[in-house]
């Protein structure tokens, strides 16, 4: 009896085990599934993120100058007004000038630029999908996208809207 007893004890447990152990199984092929899908769609959003288009419009911004709030999405920038827009032979020449230049003399070209320079706020708000882009760093003048998290008081930005006012392009040009 005691013999009965202890076999139908150890195939109980052996039972217990089988169970436990296919429950562990199917919990470990639930969870490698269920990352291999969040995984694929965080790499599907960044290769549809790069095919966003980092090319500014060809037309000169509407909206030039440095951000002087940000909340969120909103931002408030001191537009410059009556800022003479150079051609590009021009910004060519001005930037060798300005390469020629010691740190101090640059320093005061720019200061003096912005004395004859007015400026007036204008609140915007950023849409969602907005292509943001800045240099990329690597003096090859291409452009990366980045988050609207960069968009911070002090920085300087080009902003093109459409005939509707709406945000349609944001360039950050300098911190």
């Amino acid at each position: 009896m005691k013999e009965f007893v202890i076999i139908t004890c150890i195939s109980s447990v052996r039972s217990n085990m089988k169970k436990i152990i296919i429950a562990i199984l199917s919990l470990a092929v639930v969870g490698i599934g269920v990352y291999f899908l969040f995984f694929n769609k965080s790499t599907q959003s960044e290769n549809s993120m790069e095919s966003v288009t980092l090319t500014s419009p060809q037309r000169p911004a509407e909206i030039n100058g440095l951000i002087v709030s940000a909340l969120g999405n909103e931002i408030k920038v001191a537009n410059e007004v009556g800022k003479v827009i150079l051609s590009e032979e021009e910004q060519a020449a001005n930037k060798a000038a300005m390469q020629s230049m010691s740190q101090e003399e640059r320093a005061a070209a720019r200061e003096e630029a912005k004395i004859d320079l007015t400026t007036e706020d204008i609140s915007l708000i950023i849409p969602v999908g907005v292509p943001i882009v800045k240099g990329s760093g690597d003096a090859s003048g291409s452009l990366i996208g980045v988050d609207i998290a960069d968009l911070l008081k002090g920085v300087y930005v080009s902003i093109w809207t459409d005939d509707q006012g709406k945000v349609e392009f944001v360039k950050i040009k300098g911190v």
